[in-house]
């Protein structure tokens, strides 16, 4: 499972279009979408099954309308937000590439990675595992040398519609697809081609129990909100199989299932169903090989990442104001939790009654726990995994300074602030003070929001202390993967100039001897 992929678009068509008061809608989306982050699916009653051992299931497969890319081994998302990430990490094993969830984090730039938007007096914090998640595609083709194709039916629905123009402002080449016929031929010789098809989906149909509770709540008509993996399938049987990575989630967010629950056979009517919003689906193939400058380039990378590098964010977006990135983004949303951030904010809502601007107060509390606690997750994944995907760099120094904003995001963060759909704050600083001022606001103080804050003023300053402590975290670890960059550029120099002057000492040594001759 991740956020909402119309979340996502939301963010980058704001971007790529400039127009106003599309933010309340976003917002909305935020709140209603960190409530219902993940998806499940069983008041259909389809007849798909388990099939406990998915390599058997396959081997006793002869049918001539059936394939499967065996050897994919299971990559849990491990919490709500990574699925993408996950099933990435997945697909790019069929072409030997072998990265753990933590390794993904680290190679694609998420950890690293994060957003802060203000547009008129709306604001919103974007964790690096949502900001453009398309763009990734081609950082890591470029890195590994890879064919990344990218499919989508953009006539499909107005979320398809919206999605083509994240795309385009993403300069995100696809091909375009009409409908189920054409979507399931990329399937076909995608899996025949040894290649997993990625697809987004809509979870409501997805047969697993896990996903019985999106179907008691009647959450039918939802957009694609969750990637996963299919590797095989079988024409005659009319069904296809998946490995998806948000099995077990809800009951352990660490933990992969035993009973390889996450492997399991979709009828082709579910699986239209669920793909049907815009058949988007994304197929990795072989191509040239490893980057040559494969330490240079992901290393120059995750440096821009963490300062906040505008054109490594929003290439040919530069100028847009109301952006601020990396360790930048930490620092701009400190300075809007004052009493006067907090009443510009609430001034885009004067329209609404009392009870819904406490709800909205409560709402930032909510979203801000919420995708710091996603940030935080990818970004401690990337830290211990990044010395093992580049050991070419001392990195000792970078962890040290990187982990210091550990202590800082475990006190604004809380994994249930994420994988508990019905959670409604007070695990941490971060909710409960949003949630105290909005009880005093709407309760006690009768609508006024500068008495309701001044009371919660040192929770305020601690939560902004913690945040700029991040942005100097990040700050240090930038300048340290700097010289760990600058000084491994130094002795290749070193060795290359030794080995010429070894080369034209030989050369000389050879001529004078000839002399000698």
């Amino acid at each position: 499972m991740r956020i909402n992929l119309l979340y996502c678009a939301t963010i980058d068509v704001l971007v790529a279009t400039t127009k106003p008061r599309s933010f309340f809608f976003l917002k909305i989306c935020a709140i209603i979408l960190v409530l219902l982050l993940v998806g499940s699916q069983n008041t259909l009653h389809y007849s798909e099954g388990y099939l406990s051992n998915h390599d058997e299931s396959f081997n006793t497969l002869s049918l001539a309308d059936s394939g499967n890319v065996a050897g994919i081994s299971y990559v849990s998302q491990q919490m709500n937000g990574l699925c993408h990430w996950a099933t990435q990490a997945m697909a790019l094993q069929s072409v030997g590439i072998s990265l753990d969830l933590a390794g993904m984090c680290a190679v694609s730039g998420i950890g690293f990675s994060a957003g802060y938007v203000r547009y008129e007096d709306n604001w919103i914090f974007v964790s690096g595992p949502i900001y453009r998640q398309q763009v990734t595609y081609a950082n890591i083709a470029e890195l590994y040398g890879l064919d990344v194709e990218f499919y989508v039916d953009t006539d499909c629905s107005e979320f398809a519609a919206l999605f083509e123009l994240v795309l385009q402002a993403n300069n995100v080449n696809w091909t375009e697809l009409d409908g189920w016929d054409d979507a399931f031929q990329v399937l076909k010789s995608s899996i025949d081609d040894g290649n997993p098809v990625e697809v987004y989906v809509d979870l409501y149909h997805l047969p697993h129990p896990d996903y019985d509770f999106i179907r008691d709540l009647g959450l039918s008509d939802s957009n694609p909100s969750h990637s996963i993996l299919i590797n095989g399938y079988n024409e005659t049987a009319g069904v296809a199989y998946v490995m998806d990575p948000a099995i077990g989630v809800l009951e352990n967010c660490v933990a992969t299932p035993d009973d390889e629950s996450w492997f399991y056979e979709i009828n082709f009517t579910s699986l239209n169903q669920a793909w049907r919003k815009s058949y988007a689906s994304v197929v990795i193939k072989p191509g040239s090989g490893i980057n040559n400058d494969f330490t240079s380039i992901l290393g120059n990378y995750i440096l821009d990442r963490l300062r906040g590098d505008r054109t490594s964010y929003a290439p040919a977006s530069e100028e847009i104001f109301f952006w601020n990135f990396g360790s930048n983004a930490f620092r701009a949303l400190a300075s809007e939790l004052t009493e006067v951030g907090l009443s510009s904010y609430l001034d885009e809502f004067d329209e609404y009654e009392l009870q819904i601007k406490a709800r909205i107060l409560e709402s930032i509390g909510l979203e801000l726990e919420a995708y710091m606690t996603l940030q935080y997750e990818s970004y401690r994944m990337a830290i211990s995994a990044l010395p093992n995907v580049l050991p070419e760099l001392d990195l000792d120094q970078f962890v040290s300074e990187g982990e210091k904003a550990f202590e800082h995001f475990a006190a604004l963060t809380d994994n249930s602030s994420i994988n508990n759909l019905f959670y409604t704050g007070g695990a941490t600083i971060t909710s409960e003070t949003l949630n105290s001022i909005a009880d005093q606001y709407e309760h006690v103080l009768d609508g006024d929001l500068s008495s309701a804050v001044s009371e919660f003023d040192e929770d305020l300053a601690e939560i902004r202390l913690h945040l700029t402590a991040i942005a100097d975290s990040w700050d240090a670890a930038a300048a340290a993967l700097a010289k760990a960059l600058n000084d491994d550029t130094a002795v290749i120099a070193i060795v290359t100039v030794v080995g010429l002057c070894t080369f034209i000492g030989v050369v000389s040594i050879f001529v004078r001897r000839r002399m000698k001759a």
